[in-house]
């Protein structure tokens, strides 16, 4: 042990000189910054690092002068190392900093904030080891270059927009993020450098609303100027950014931690045109930076703490694998084979419940209701109410997605209810429900899959679709509009110029509701259609669900893990609870839907709010700037100063409160930003604490339903996730609505007080000009100027706007009366809307029980097989009548936009009529310019039908209601018909096998007749062969006829069994039951005898309407049994004539080809693969061999063979020329 120590030591004495020779072999190399073109607009090409004089490489190969990067190395025991990955698969390892993007920068002085760029090569004896150096030699061979994208993913919504909003790339905007080590601090310091370049020409697109998302996760900012608004991110805000122009963005930072880790640290760019008006801001564009920390640490070894760490751990370890041992043995395998079946169990837990996909699911969900914020705070307020539609359909297609994803999970439930419940009642083993359970779980992931597959296949086949009609409608509105432009130009030719302004002021106007109503109208279409393709992906999951059910069972049937009568009662049981689900959803759906009806309608008001707040500015901007103009033009009345300089003044004033106005806005604009941030951290915070709450609770009733392992009542189970999902839904949304009141309180606030500090700006407007009017006079002349001033002039200078003000804010009060009283109208209507809508799903649905139960109970023979079938068919329609969200919302929307447009169309081509009606042969001979006022008119009236619109909207939406409702009643009634189709299927199939039966015997009848007429008369007919052949006929028809008489015994007997043996579970509970309900108190008066059988009225109609549906159940499964007895009878009678016909075929020799010729003729309506099997009974393939010999050398008997058919046509002929009506007139004449 001693002498393995000493070579040791010796090996790392040798190691420590050849490193220190290596190290000047290789000498420290310079480590470059490394460069990743984000922007789409330019190709990457992989670059080759060279170490060049001066000069360093960047990844799109372009060379920049690099001097000003080198500096002497540092000693430090901690280097910091950056890893780029590229799509080719290859790595690199980079000392000091990594940049998404080309760094393009002129000059060195760009970073002389953060002084030289410092070499992180590591010193020490350990420095410059040939390890160190092999590893830099090894990882410049190994360049990556990572991808990233620009787009912007919206998991709310996902149908397919009309306005096509051009991306970040289209921009020119470069974005790049870099990282600078300083090695003389401890510990090391990083300077992360974030630049911005809007790559356009000057004077071209300017960028707004500029904000940087930095990650911060592992270092600890010391000078920052960013804002922690997340854990783990900072923010940076810019208010706008020029084209052409640049910024870059610095701040300071240490590692965290010492140890080697690796360091992911993206920033994001967000950005907004100042052109454009839209809620999304563009991006986000991505640079990421990867650092790689790689501490040094000096070791010195200590032999003697070695060798009884040593000792110590042998013994250790000893001791413990005796102790595995030991336990091993003590557990025995029934206590292995636990411990694996709770293994597996927790195995196939539902992925849903997971906590990583719990954990996205929150975060995904109260991300999505920032899209509220962004509303309010981003959003033009021309745009808002727009906007606020948008959202609402966003909200409804989330909510479905939602809903359907706890309806999957409640069926998961009962599934896992009912199959535990087989086990508890020893009907299946442990093993045979496992295995069920699980195969179920994997036919619905398998469905799920393919579910995904089907979606995204539609989806992209209709946002193709939809791009297609939106490009051509689009391209027809523009060339309408060409058009039209075209017309006004030819008729503007000879107008003066304030005619021609007016005419383009309205073309310019009309034009732009026209493309508005268009853009709506697509959108509204496009919506619709991607709602209907998610309804239908819903109705066929739904259904799906269904079948693979019942699928399952019968394979577990066959393959003998469940007895057929338990798989049947399982079924009809499976059936009812699935009744009481969907009963239950309804009531979950329409608590949904009244929830985010009042959360839109709450949102409508705050938006009013907002909206009114800047009507208020305008209209105290425009009655300070007319009270202005009258004060200046008072002034002119009677001043002796020059007009021109009255003028002056006054275009000065007005500037100034054009000014004032714009810094009103900026300042706005910024409040509003920076609330956001805070804004929309706290609703994250307290909308994720609230749905991990949510998402626990409904964990924990999940697992209730498996873990008492069947002995919980399905239907109490049901109602406990009713009370649940109702509950969260309340607790969900009242959460939201107070968070959206606090944001438009304090948007309101900060409002109001940027407006108090404008008007402070205004009011001093009117004084500064008063005291620039009073310079420009003569000192003499100021008396006479003040008393040319009314005696109100000094109170109007000193109050003005504030008047304005005060009045706007007691109509802003007036008008928030009054919305808030709508808004209470509005939720009362919305509640008494979910009760109608509660009462008419129960009514309907118990009219469709009533009609299948009057479907099942009206026919003669039903059997059990037959029943499920049925049962099967009607709990697919059942899955289907609710009432979606997103459909009827998405059909209203587009039918009410279609009739507007329709409405306004006719009402154009009126006008159009009435005016080609009204010119006369002299108006046709006007003049250019009554043609010109003629086109103006028809322009306005247009406009003035668009603006009309609104006021049609509800007689309109009334009509599209009523539309709607027939539409629904008409889809149930063709579901009740497509019942009645199935069960007409049933009993066509039963009479299709019983006319089949009946032809063949009769045709085999007919076929006995010809073959022994033809034996005849061939005379080779033996008495005595033919006598065996009839005898045992004969004798055949007996034993089957006495074999179905022994079987109808049997069915009799039974049948007396059951009526006698079914009384006698009522004695017990069912018999209880009946008593408890017809039992009658003796000593009682009359009065309290009736107001019991009153209240026990509808009890007893349930129970005699069970006891008569299963008494008439059964009557139809015995009629059932006794018309498959009839059957059998038919069937056993048809193979004895073709076990009779099959001797006489034999003995007359005939020939398989002439014999399939006279089946044809016999049975016209069977398919020729229903003939060939009876040709094969009735000639067996060794006796058609042999007959075709023996016919070779008997001519005679082959000639009369082939007359058969020809004898059968003869006589199927006559017959059918009889019976047609010609020949009947002819025989009666």
């Amino acid at each position: 042990m001693l002498q393995a120590h000493f070579i040791a030591k010796r090996v790392t004495i040798l190691l420590f000189i050849l490193n220190i020779q290596v190290s000047c072999l290789f000498p420290p190399p310079l480590y470059l910054p490394w460069c990743h073109n984000v922007t789409r607009r330019e190709s990457l090409h992989a670059g080759v690092l060279e170490s060049s004089a001066g000069r360093q490489p960047c990844y799109d190969g372009t060379f920049q002068d690099a001097s000003w990067y080198t500096t002497p190395p540092q000693e430090s025991l901690c280097s910091i190392h950056v890893t780029q990955h590229d799509p080719g698969g290859k790595s690199s390892e980079l000392t000091l900093l990594q940049m998404d993007g080309t760094m393009e920068i002129n000059g060195p002085t760009v970073l002389s904030a953060g002084g030289a760029l410092s070499s992180s090569a590591p010193a020490g004896p350990w420095g410059h080891s040939f390890f160190t150096s092999f590893t830099y030699m090894s990882n410049i061979l190994h360049l990556r270059g990572r991808r990233s994208t620009l787009t912007r993913y919206n998991p709310g919504h996902t149908l397919p927009q009309v306005q096509s909003v051009a991306p970040p790339s289209a921009f020119g905007v470069k974005f790049h993020k870099c990282a600078q080590v300083k090695h003389d601090t401890d510990p090391p310091q990083l300077t992360f450098f974030l630049l911005i370049h809007n790559m356009g020409p000057v004077g071209g697109t300017n960028l707004s609303q500029v904000a940087i998302r930095d990650s911060i996760s592992g270092i600890v900012p010391l000078k920052t100027e960013g804002k922690v608004v997340e854990r783990g991110y900072q923010t940076f805000a810019i208010d706008s950014l020029s084209a052409g122009s640049q910024v870059i963005v610095n701040y300071t930072a240490h590692i965290r931690s010492h140890k080697n880790e690796v360091l992911d640290l993206p920033a994001f760019l967000t950005f907004s045109n100042a052109s454009q008006n839209d809620v999304s801001m563009f991006g986000p564009l991505t640079a990421n930076l990867t650092l790689r920390v790689n501490s040094t640490d000096r070791i010195y070894p200590n032999h003697g703490v070695h060798f009884a760490g040593f000792v110590v751990g042998f013994f250790v370890t000893l001791v413990l694998l005796s102790l595995g041992f030991l336990a091993m043995n003590l557990i025995g395998p029934r206590t292995r084979l636990n411990l694996l079946q709770q293994r597996r169990n927790r195995g196939d837990s539902d992925p849903e419940y997971t906590d990583c996909n719990m954990t996205e699911t929150v975060k995904d969900e109260a991300t999505f209701e920032d899209k509220m914020v962004d509303t309010m705070v981003l959003e033009d307020p021309q745009n808002m109410y727009q906007a606020l539609e948008n959202l609402e359909m966003s909200t409804l297609l989330h909510a479905t997605n939602n809903l359907e994803a706890t309806r999957i999970q409640i069926y998961k439930d009962v599934m896992s209810s009912l199959l535990s419940g087989l086990r508890s009642r020893g009907q299946a083993s442990a093993q045979a429900q496992q295995r069920l359970l699980s195969v179920l779980h994997g036919q619905l992931l398998g469905m799920e899959g393919r579910l995904k597959e089907e979606r995204g296949a539609r989806m992209a086949a209709l946002a193709g679709r939809c791009n297609l009609e939106t490009r051509e409608e689009m391209e027809a509105e523009h060339c309408r509009e060409a058009a039209e432009k075209t017309q006004a130009e030819l008729l503007c030719q000879h107008a003066d110029q304030q005619e021609l302004l007016h005419c383009s002021v309205l073309l310019e106007k009309l034009h732009k509701l026209s493309q508005s109503q268009l853009q709506r109208m697509l959108l509204v279409r496009h919506e619709e259609a991607s709602a209907k393709v998610q309804r239908q992906i819903i109705e066929w999951r739904r259904v799906e669900l269904h079948k693979i059910f019942s699928e399952e069972l019968e394979e577990a049937t066959r393959m003998g893990e469940l007895e057929k009568s338990t798989a049947k009662s399982l079924q009809h049981y499976y059936f009812a609870c699935q009744d009481q689900l969907e009963e239950v959803l309804d009531v979950v759906v329409a608590n949904q839907r009244y929830v985010l009806a009042e959360r839109h309608a709450q949102r409508k008001f705050l938006v009013h709010s907002l909206h009114s707040l800047n009507s208020l500015i305008s209209d105290t901007f425009s009655s300070t700037s007319s009270n202005l103009d009258s004060w200046f033009t008072h002034i002119r009345r009677g001043s002796i100063v020059p007009e021109e300089q009255i003028d002056q003044l006054q275009e000065k004033a007005q500037k100034e409160l054009v000014m004032v106005r714009q810094r009103l806005d900026e300042a706005l604009s910024q409040e509003r930003r920076a609330m956001r941030c805070g804004l929309i951290k706290k609703r994250r915070e307290l909308i994720s604490d609230m749905l991990r709450v949510h998402k626990q609770r409904q964990k924990d009733l999940s697992g209730l339903s498996k873990g008492l392992e069947g002995k919980i009542d399905v239907a109490q189970h049901l109602l406990c996730w009713q009370n649940l999902l109702t509950a969260h839904s309340l607790e969900l949304a009242e959460l939201i609505n107070n968070l959206d009141e606090e944001a438009a309180a304090d948007i309101r606030k900060v409002t109001m007080r940027v407006i108090q500090g404008a008007i402070t700006e205004v009011k001093a407007i009117q004084p500064s000009a008063t005291q620039a009017l009073l310079a420009l006079l003569p000192p003499g002349a100021q008396r006479s100027l003040l008393q040319v001033e009314p005696e109100t002039g000094a109170g109007q200078a000193q109050g003005q706007g504030a008047s304005s003000l005060l009045q706007g804010q007691e109509k802003l009060h007036q008008e928030g009366k009054a919305a808030l009283r709508t808004l209470s109208c509005t939720r009362e209507a919305l509640r008494e809307a979910m009760e109608r809508e509660l009462q008419e799903q129960r009514e309907l649905r118990v009219y469709c029980r009533a009609f299948f139960s009057c479907l099942c109970s009206s026919q003669l023979t039903l059997c059990e097989d037959d029943r499920l079938r049925m049962k099967l068919e009607f709990q697919k329609c059942l899955s289907v009548m609710d009432r979606c969200l997103v459909l009827p919302h998405a059909v209203s929307r587009t039918k009410l936009h279609t009739a507007l447009a329709a409405c306004r169309k006719e009402s154009e081509q009126q006008m159009t009529n009435m005016q080609s009606k009204g010119k006369t042969s002299a108006a046709r001979q006007k003049t250019d310019t009554s043609d010109l006022l003629l086109f103006q008119k028809r322009l306005e009236e247009r406009i003035q039908l668009f603006e009309k619109q609104t006021e049609m909207e509800n007689g309109v939406m009334n009509k599209v209601t009523e539309e709607m409702q027939r539409e629904r009643e008409d889809d149930l009634r063709s579901q009740a018909d497509s019942l009645a189709m199935q069960m007409a299927t049933i009993h066509y199939q039963k009479a299709e096998r019983r006319t089949k039966v009946l032809e063949t015997s009769r045709a085999m009848l007919t076929l006995h007749n010809l073959l022994i007429q033809q034996l005849r008369e061939r005379k080779s007919l033996e008495r005595q062969d033919m006598t065996q052949s009839i005898q045992d006929h004969c004798l055949g028809l007996e034993e089957a006829e006495e074999q179905l008489q022994k079987e109808k015994a049997e069915l009799n007997g039974l049948q007396m069994y059951q009526s006698r043996v079914e009384p006698n579970p009522m004695q017990g509970e069912e018999e209880g039951e009946e008593e408890r309900i017809f039992q009658l108190w003796q000593d009682c008066r009359m009065t309290s005898i009736l107001q019991e059988a009153l209240y026990k009225c509808e009890s007893a109609v349930t129970l005699l309407a069970e006891r008569w549906q299963e008494m008439t159940a059964n009557n139809q499964a015995m009629e059932y049994l006794k018309e498959q007895m009839g059957l059998k009878r038919l069937y056993a009678n048809c193979d004895q004539d073709l076990e009779f016909a099959s001797g006489l075929v034999k003995q007359s020799q005939l020939s398989v080809e002439v014999l399939l010729e006279a089946l044809r003729l016999l049975l016209p309506t069977l398919p020729e693969s229903e003939l060939l099997s009876i040709t094969d009974a009735l000639c067996p393939k060794q006796h058609s061999v042999s007959s075709s010999a023996e016919q070779e050398h008997s001519g005679c008997a082959g000639e009369l063979n082939r007359l058969l058919p020809v004898k059968l046509r003869e006589d199927v002929v006559h017959k059918n020329m009889l019976n047609m009506p010609s020949c009947t007139v002819e025989r009666e004449r």
